[in-house]
């Protein structure tokens, strides 16, 4: 065992900040870099192959060609990605990717979409739909999660956001923002279990909110006494 792993596994019990203490430091010898650079290569390696499916069958654009495909062309080869890869999930391959696979839910979606595929949510003027739409999605989620049971004077606002990640950041900044106009905590930190989301790992550098990992044990719940201590 070389000392990489000593760190990694052994040392597992101590606090995170030590841990990356010794990780940042050992990196910095020339065994452990280069180490830890073969293992880079090795993953990378057995990863090509998935990060470039359709490397002998699709061309590859590095620049804006001289003479662009026609619109049949484009409809080709979108087609035949398509193709490729709707059995992925239809045949049940994909977890937390797609979340309906009824076709003709899928139609009907295609048929919204084309709709509206000129509107812009920044443009309310032209676009109060876009507003509508959000507002309705906002209150209604409201509902469901106890808006009846509000006191007179509480207020609930929200937002519609790109996805899971954006709707994270905005969270983050969010509790970062009202505890330093609310309580003016001006170093905040936020606990999650090692399993959160990566989201939380780029909002605390994007937001300056420094991010305490809680371990989970072999049922993956957080490990309360930890939480407490942190």
């Amino acid at each position: 065992m070389d000392l990489l792993e000593f760190v990694q596994t052994k040392l597992n019990w101590a606090p995170r900040p030590l841990l990356a203490f010794f990780e940042k430091r050992l990196k910095k010898i020339p065994a452990v870099s280069s180490r830890i650079e073969r293992e880079y290569d090795r993953i990378l390696g057995g990863l090509e192959d998935s990060l470039h499916p359709y490397g002998d069958t699709l061309p590859a654009y590095n620049h804006l060609p001289t003479a662009g495909l026609n619109r049949h062309e484009v409809l080709e080869a979108m087609r035949a990605v398509a193709a490729a890869e709707t059995p992925c999930w239809q045949d049940g391959f994909a977890s937390g990717a797609v979340y309906h696979g009824d076709p003709a839910h899928i139609d009907f979606l295609n048929q919204v979409y084309a709709l509206h595929s000129q509107s812009n949510p920044l443009h309310a003027d032209i676009f109060p739909s876009s507003a509508k739409f959000e507002a309705e999605i906002v209150a209604m989620t409201a509902a469901m999660l106890g808006a009846d049971a509000l006191r007179p004077g509480e207020e609930i606002c929200g937002t519609v956001t790109s996805g899971g990640t954006e709707g994270i950041l905005l969270a983050m900044k969010t509790y970062r923002d009202y505890a330093r106009d609310r309580a003016g905590i001006t170093h905040p930190e936020i606990a999650v279990p090692v399993t959160a989301h990566a989201a939380f790992d780029k909002a605390s550098q994007y937001f300056n909110i420094k991010l305490v990992k809680i371990p989970v044990d072999e049922n993956f719940r957080v490990d309360v006494r930890r939480l407490r201590k942190a």
